[in-house]
C-alpha cells in the first residue's frame, strides 16, 4: 500500500505569511507531528524573496518595490534573489529525514526531487533535465530552480516553476548587473529561462500545473497525495509566529557591516554559486575585524555561513592562515555545494589585495 501524503494548498497569501508557514510545517514534520507533506506556495500581494543568507538592500530595490506594491522577505532556504508573481507556482516538498527513499548525500537529494518537477513537465509533453546545483532546464534554458534546508529530522526542499514570468518587473525589483533596462537586456534574460507559455503556446490553468505535480509527485515517490489541512495545532503555532516574518529582526537579518575600519568587497562565480565577501580589514594591524558573506550558494546546515563569519572575527589576514581556518570549518561537517575551500581564498584574496594595493 502506497505511503499516504498530505496536501496543502493554503491558496495565496502575503509573503510573510507563507514564510511562517514554511516555520511551521517543517517544525510539525521534523517532530512527526505530521506526515510527509506537499505544499503549493503563491503570493499576493507579489513578492520579492531573498535566498537566507542574502541581505535585502544588496539584492532588491526596496523603494521600486514600495512603489510597485510588491512585498519583500527572506526565504528560509538558501540561493539567489526571486521575484514571484501571479505566473508562477511556488511548491515544496517537506519530507522526514529518516525517509528510506531518500539519498544520504544532500547534494543527491536535489537531483533526486528534482524528478519531480521533470516528470510533471513530462505531462505537458516537454522534455526537461536536471542542471547542478540546483536548476531544472529544458533546451538549456531555465524553468525551475529548487533549493532546500534541514531543520531536526526534517527536510524542506522548495523551488519555482515558471508557468509565465514578467521579466520586466523582475528586471526592475532585483538588483542585477544591469545600468539601463533595455530591450537587449531583457531579450537576454528572456533566452535564459523558458516557460510553460512559451513551450506550449498558452500558459496552462493553475489547477492543472499542481494537479500535474501531485500526480507526479506519486509517480516518483510511489505515495498517496491526500489533500488535508493544517492540525489545529499548526494553525495555533501559525498564528504566534507570523508577526515574527514581517519585522526588520527576520527581513534584515543579514545586513553589511558598518564600521570605521576599511571596508572591502569582492565576489567569486563558484561553480555552486555566486560568493560575496566584504571584509572589514585594519590595514595597520594586517587583521579582518569583521566578515559578512552573502550569496546564491547552498550550505547545510544554514547557520554555517554565520560560523564562518564568527572564525573570520579578528583572523589574521594571512591566506595561509585563512585556508587552515576555512579548511578546518569545512571538517567540522559544514557542507557548501559546489563551494570549495579554494573558493573562499580566491574571494578573499581579492578582497584583501585591494585593500593592502591601496593602502600602501
Amino acid at each position: 500500500m502506497a505511503k499516504i501524503w498530505r496536501l496543502l494548498d493554503p491558496g495565496p497569501l502575503q509573503a510573510w505569511r507563507q514564510m511562517a508557514l514554511d516555520a511551521v510545517v517543517i517544525r510539525a514534520r521534523s517532530e512527526n507531528r505530521v506526515p510527509d507533506t506537499i505544499r503549493f506556495m503563491e503570493f499576493s500581494p507579489h513578492t520579492a524573496l531573498v535566498g537566507y543568507h542574502q541581505a535585502i538592500d544588496l539584492e532588491i530595490r526596496r523603494d521600486v518595490c514600495e512603489e510597485l506594491g510588491i512585498e519583500y522577505n527572506r526565504r528560509m532556504t538558501g540561493g539567489g534573489a526571486i521575484y514571484m508573481d501571479s505566473r508562477q507556482l511556488g511548491w515544496e516538498i517537506c519530507i522526514g529525514r529518516d525517509n528510506p527513499a531518500l539519498a544520504t548525500d544532500p547534494g543527491q537529494i536535489y537531483r533526486q526531487l528534482s524528478a519531480v518537477v521533470i516528470e510533471t513537465l513530462s505531462q505537458f509533453g516537454i522534455q526537461a533535465n536536471f542542471r547542478p546545483v540546483n536548476d531544472v532546464e529544458v533546451g538549456g534554458r531555465k524553468i525551475s530552480g529548487t533549493g532546500g534546508t534541514e531543520w531536526g529530522e526534517a527536510l524542506i526542499y522548495q523551488g519555482t516553476l515558471l508557468v509565465d514570468f514578467d521579466v520586466e518587473t523582475m528586471l526592475k525589483v532585483l538588483r542585477l548587473p544591469i545600468q539601463k533596462l533595455s530591450d537587449k537586456e531583457v531579450s537576454s534574460f528572456r533566452q535564459r529561462t523558458v516557460t510553460l507559455h512559451e513551450l506550449l503556446g498558452e500558459a496552462p490553468p493553475m489547477e492543472q500545473v499542481k494537479a500535474a505535480m501531485v500526480s507526479a509527485l506519486e509517480t516518483v515517490l510511489q505515495v498517496k497525495a491526500e489533500p488535508e489541512n493544517l492540525t489545529a495545532e499548526e494553525l495555533k503555532e501559525w498564528e504566534e509566529i507570523q508577526e515574527n516574518y514581517r519585522q526588520p529582526d527576520w527581513i534584515d537579518r543579514r545586513k553589511p557591516p558598518r564600521s570605521g575600519h576599511e571596508m572591502v568587497s569582492a565576489s567569486f562565480k563558484a561553480p555552486g554559486g555566486m560568493i560575496k565577501a566584504s571584509l572589514v580589514v585594519d590595514p595597520a594591524a594586517k587583521r579582518i575585524r569583521r566578515a559578512f558573506l552573502t550569496g546564491d550558494f547552498f550550505v547545510y546546515p544554514e547557520r554555517a555561513v554565520m560560523d564562518l563569519e564568527a572564525v573570520l572575527k579578528e583572523a589574521p589576514a594571512d591566506l595561509g592562515r585563512l585556508y587552515q581556518l576555512v579548511q578546518n570549518h569545512y571538517a567540522e561537517g559544514n557542507r557548501y555545494f559546489g563551494v570549495q575551500v579554494d573558493d573562499w581564498i580566491n574571494v578573499f584574496e581579492q578582497a584583501l589585495n585591494h585593500s593592502f594595493s591601496t593602502s600602501q
